[in-house]
């Protein structure tokens, strides 16, 4: 039996796999075609493996704006109320 490590690594170099793979999710059938290639899990672990992977590959990337605050020490305050944006609506008096 293959591991999901080892399923996934032979999917991403084969076209072919990639989009039978694709049909098999279109389709409900993952599980299935796991199964049929060798590899015992399931859909929901497969789904939770690539989403590590993707999370583990891929850089975090910011936009221009988010670039900017943390570029110029500014990050957006979130404001329920008060102008300063302690979120103290009821007590804004107080702390600001």
């Amino acid at each position: 039996m293959k591991t999901l490590q080892e399923f996934y690594d032979e999917v991403k170099t084969s076209d072919e796999l990639k989009k039978a793979l694709a049909e098999a999710a279109k389709s409900g059938k993952i599980t299935e075609f796991l199964k049929a290639h060798d590899c015992d899990a399931t859909a929901d672990e497969l789904k939770e493996f690539v989403a590590g992977k993707v999370a583990q590959d891929k850089p975090m990337e910011l936009d221009e704006e988010a670039l900017e605050n943390v570029a110029g020490g500014t990050a957006p305050m979130p404001s329920l109320g008060c102008s300063a944006g302690c979120g103290n609506s009821d007590k804004c008096g107080e702390c600001c």
